[in-house]
Parts: structure tokens; sequence; C-alpha cells
């Protein structure tokens, strides 16, 4: 348990103001909330916690956007590459150094992103869309396992679907749900759960559901363009963050300090 007060203040208000973006759009807390835990501890410390809060936020997600439930079937192919993605990035969490895959990661998000600004491409087509799913299912439960996040392969990807607003949310948060329960329990098979980090979780989780809840009462009333502007943004940072951590990791498997 972190015995800092100033730290875990930090961390409270970053819960809190994470998910409120996280209820607002869909996505944003595990890319906010790690990268700043990951400068007040190890970082794999801060998946493991991560993986502890994110299940009961993607199932209040999940249940806030219930209503489009009857799509479901859409996203089968996404969660069955998810799951096996989550298995083999938990096995790289424990194993492998994650800074190759930050930087990959934080690649593809900018030059979509970058794209995506530039100007507005239509919706992929339907088999482009089904020769896809199960490829960014596995990379997004990839990065889930091993770096914390997959906000910017699920994000991206459902960008150029078509999908916005709650619609949006819904396929976000029905993956994002799935994955979290893999990668908890594959994280406990793998041990890697103990009792501070857990007390640490408990903390934290009450103010990361004040603020998903305070960010899905407005949730309805973003327009869908402002909705990917807001999103896109989102995405921006996550990849700048990304480059960042995967850089620093880079530099320091090399031997060069910074």
């Amino acid at each position: 348990m972190i015995g800092d007060p100033l730290i875990l203040l930090l961390l409270v208000v970053t819960f809190f103001g994470g998910a409120l973006i996280n209820g607002l759009i869909g996505m944003g807390l595990a890319l906010v909330a790690v990268n700043v835990m990951a400068n007040v501890m190890e970082p794999k410390s801060a998946v493991v916690i991560m993986s502890l809060i994110a299940p009961f936020l993607s199932s209040y997600q999940l249940r806030h956007n219930w209503s489009f439930i009857a799509g479901w079937a859409r996203f089968r192919s996404l969660i069955v590459g998810s799951i096996a993605g989550s298995i083999v990035g938990a096995q790289l969490l424990v194993i492998l150094p994650a800074w190759a895959i930050a930087l990959a990661l934080g690649l593809f998000t900018a030059q979509f992103v970058v794209d995506r600004m530039r100007r507005e491409r239509p919706a992929l087509a339907h088999h482009t869309e089904r020769r896809l799913a199960p490829v960014v299912g596995f990379v997004a439960g990839t990065t889930n396992s091993a770096l914390g996040a997959s906000g910017p392969v699920m994000g991206s990807y459902l960008l150029a679907l078509g999908m916005r607003g709650r619609e949006f949310a819904f396929g976000i948060s029905i993956v994002f749900f799935v994955q979290a329960l893999i990668r908890m329990g594959s994280l406990a098979v793998l041990g890697q759960y103990t009792l501070p980090l857990a007390q640490l979780s408990l903390v934290l989780l009450w103010p990361a559901l004040l603020g998903q809840y305070l960010g899905q009462r407005y949730q309805g009333r973003v327009k869908p363009a402002n909705f990917q502007r807001v999103l896109l943004v989102v995405l921006l940072v996550s990849a700048a963050n990304m480059l960042i951590q995967g850089g620093r990791g880079m530099l320091v498997w090399l031997g060069i300090g910074l």
C-alpha cells in the first residue's frame, strides 16, 4: 500500500478524472491511470492494479449501454481474438519487456489519428470488417494484458467502423469486459496478485466508479462530430504516452541512460 498521502491523493484524482472521461466516451481510464501509476510505482504493478479495477468499471459501462445488446453478434470474432490475445499478453507481462509493444502501438495509433484528422473516411466494408475483427481483437487483448490498456487499438477500429456515441461505448465495453475477466484470471494463475496491490485497488475503485457515473450522465449529450474530436484527442495523447514509454524502455534496453 502506498504510504505517501500526496501520492495516494494523486492516484485518487487520476482515477476519478480518467473514469470521468471513460464514462463520457467509453475509454480513457486505463490509458491515463496506468501511465500515472507507472511513474510512482513499478509499471508491472500498475497493470496488475488496473486489472483488478477494470472488471467493475467495464461491467458498469456495459450495463449502462445494454440497450444496444441486439448488435452484440457483430463483435463475436473480435471477442474471440481478444480472449486469445489477453492470455498471450498476460504471459508477455510476466516474461518480457513491454517497450516494443508500446512503440508499435503508439506508432499505429498516431498514424490512425493523423489520417482521421486530415479527412473523414467511409466506414470499413463488411468483408474487411470480418477479416480484421479477430486480428484486431488479438492485438487489443495482447496490449490490454501486457500494457494495461487496449483503447488505442479498439477505439481506432470502432471509429473506422463508423461507430459513435453510445453504440461505440457498447461495442468497446463488451470487449473490455471480456478482456478484463480473462486478464484477471490469467494474472491470478500466474501469481501476480498480492495483498497490498489488492488493498490499493479497493481504495481506487470508489473514485473511479464515481467518475464513471458522472461521465455516463452526460454521455448522450455529446454530438457525434464532437464525440469523434474528443476521442481523437484522447487517442493522440495516448499515442504520445505509448511512444514515450516505449522509447524510454528501448533506451534502457540499449544501455543508454536518460
